[in-house]
């Protein structure tokens, strides 16, 4: 697979020096999340998230720090940008993390604003250049922007605007002529600057295609008929008053506008008895105030009935974009793009634009494209219909086939593609079970919330090294005392698991005061084992090295006895003590099923181990690594 996201900080738009703000080598560079949005309507964002172990936390303010995120294998840019906000928080659990916003550089036409001036038969590229003249006018050097593809016409070729001064330069060009006009704007940084284009769309047909059994991973269709007229009441200009009735410009007199009765069998209505079978009666009135005559009112309002297109169509996709896979085959799919979509099962066939893309960087298959929204008329719906009544209506069998094809199709695809790490994984799979046999000293890891900037590739990684299981913290406390439960536990056990790692199972830090506070921390972790539907078979294990833990050896030997004896009672029957093997027999004796004990620094697992936290680093990383001695656990 092809290389991820770099994503870097700078102090300056063009500072010659950058900080990673993301890496999987690099120690306290690791972010908790990070997220590109993009529409075709407004301008990109990125925010990111991280907690206060990283290098750059105190380094990032707004207005100052400038964000980048490209692909380092293709150097292409996906979001470049200043950062807008930077928020801190603590959680009930007393973590604390900062969610930074960043937008993109067309944020600078907001930085300025244009003198009040009238325009008239000036082209729209003359008075672009106007407002971008203006702007860098009042701006910093590097914000200073340049004309570039300037594409968008009327059909004169000119405007008459009048500049509006109480709105800053973005707003202007937005009212002025996106919202008149129509087209997409887009600030690009080259070498010699920015760059401001205004095309009619920003960007191209791309050859990546999105099919259910090859990249599709989700398909969402949402239709939206509110708009849809199927009675429309044409009427025309406004009837001039009679010689001495009082003039129509008194607010508190109204005249009666042309209609289409004389000459339309008396009816004030044209009605489309197609969608009216579809959607039912839904009036509307049309006014066009320059037609003068009846049956020029009849003509208008026929092909207005016969060719508007208020029903909206948008698709959501969740996707697996190739250009991860095959680089030198497919282009990245990019917002204003236009793709093929094929889903044979919801009758979907279609060229259609990303009109919205939510990038997540950390996880690319957590990714997703809004598609559309596209306007149909009604034949074009009604063909639309067709395909996927056609689609629902296949029998059995005929889905039952495509089936079998993808399951065909995705076996022959991991003999052609599948990567190193992929065929180790299956290996290892195989040469288990041909052993028929169980190894002690398989490695596996604890990880808990300090581990949340992992990714799928951190685990990948960490599984071809191998690291073949995972135990993740759940819980810490009480529900009536901290109530701390681990977020990140559901992504952090679905990557291990996509990873080829075994989820061996929990644990719970315990903190208790008491028997009675003991047991109230295991039913805080009970209901948290359900409420994520853990098996009963899988490792429950007590976490007892707090400093704050009772020093009375009797005591603590109780409250950690009657912690296990309420997830036992609850069927959970594979109990663990995690401890140091300092004070496993000294702080307190382990009565659990299993014992999982830290020692670090020796050659040899410690007598009576289950399992052995044997380091606190893997391979240059941070992390506790363990060996099973218990096919319990692996």
């Amino acid at each position: 697979m092809a290389r991820g996201f770099q994503i870097i900080l700078r102090q300056g738009l063009n500072a010659k020096q950058d900080f990673s703000l993301n890496s999987d080598t690099l120690s306290g560079r690791r972010l908790m999340s990070a997220v590109v949005t993009k529409s075709v309507d407004s301008y990109p964002s990125f925010t990111f998230s991280l907690d206060p172990s990283h290098r750059e936390y105190a380094n990032i303010f707004p207005y100052q720090s400038f964000v980048r995120v490209y692909r380092p294998d293709t150097q292409i840019m996906i979001f470049e940008g200043r950062v807008l906000t930077s928020n801190d928080q603590m959680d009930s659990s007393g973590s604390i993390s900062k969610e930074v916003t960043c937008e993109g550089l067309e944020g600078f036409l907001h930085d300025s604003t244009p003198p009040f001036k009238e325009f008239h038969n000036t082209t729209i590229k003359e008075f672009l250049k106007w407002l971008i003249d203006e702007h860098n006018k009042q701006v910093e050097n590097f914000k200073q922007i340049k004309l570039g593809k300037i594409t968008v016409t009327n059909s004169t070729d000119n405007v008459y605007r009048f500049i509006d001064e109480t709105k800053d330069t973005y707003e202007n060009i937005k009212e002025k002529l996106i919202d008149r006009l129509g087209g997409e704007i887009r600030v690009r940084h080259e070498n010699d600057g920015l760059y401001l284009d205004y095309m009619p769309q920003i960007g191209s047909t791309n050859k990546q295609s999105i099919v259910l059994t090859q990249n599709m991973v989700s398909l969402a269709r949402s239709v939206d008929a509110q708009s849809v007229v199927t009675v429309l009441k044409p009427l025309g200009a406004t009837r001039e008053p009679a010689e001495g009735e009082a003039s129509s410009d008194n607010a508190e007199v109204a005249y009666p506008r042309l209609n289409i009765s004389s000459v339309n069998n008396g009816s004030l209505f044209l009605e489309d008895k197609a969608l009216i079978a579809q959607f039912g009666r839904k009036t509307a009135t049309q006014v066009w105030d320059d037609v003068t005559t009846a049956s020029a009112l009849l003509s208008k309002g026929k092909k207005f009935l016969a060719s508007q297109a208020n029903i909206n169509m948008q698709l959501q996709v969740g996707y697996v974009d190739l250009a991860f896979i095959s680089p030198s085959k497919f282009s990245m799919l990019d917002c204003g793009d236009t793709v093929h979509v094929n889903n044979k099962l919801q009758g979907i066939d279609m060229e259609q634009r990303i009109t919205g893309l939510t990038l997540n960087c950390l996880s690319v298959a957590n990714s997703s494209l809004t598609l559309g929204a596209n306007a149909m008329n009604g034949s074009t719906y009604e063909a639309m219909l067709n395909k996927q009544r056609n689609a629902e209506s296949s029998n059995f069998l005929n889905k039952l086939k495509a089936y079998q094809w993808s399951l065909a199709n995705v076996s022959e695809q991991v003999k052609n593609k599948a990567t190193s790490t992929d065929i180790k994984k299956l290996q290892d799979q195989i040469d288990k079970l041909n052993q028929g046999s169980w190894t002690a000293g398989t490695q596996f890891m604890d990880i808990s919330d300090y581990q949340s900037a992992f990714t799928q590739q951190n685990f990948d990684t960490l599984y071809s090294q191998g690291i073949k299981g995972v135990i993740i913290k759940l819980t810490q406390g009480s529900e009536s005392g901290t109530a701390y439960v681990n977020r990140y536990f559901a992504n952090q056990k679905g990557y291990a698991v996509n990873a080829g790692m075994k989820f061996i199972g929990t644990y719970h830090y315990l903190t208790s005061t008491s028997v009675a506070n003991a047991q109230d921390e295991a039913r805080w972790y009970l209901k948290q084992l359900q409420a994520n539907n853990i098996s009963k078979s899988t490792i429950v294990a007590c976490d007892v090295e707090d400093g704050t833990l009772s020093s009375d050896t009797t005591a603590l030997t109780n409250e950690v006895k009657a912690f296990n004896k309420v997830l036992s009672d609850a069927g959970y029957t594979n109990t663990a003590d995690y401890s140091s093997s300092s004070w496993m027999g000294t702080r307190f004796t382990s009565q659990s099923k299993y014992k999982w004990i830290a020692s670090w620094g020796i050659s040899t697992p410690p007598q009576g181990a289950d399992a052995w936290q044997y380091n606190n680093t893997f391979n240059g990383i941070s992390l506790d690594v363990d060996k099973s001695y218990n096919e319990a656990f692996i």
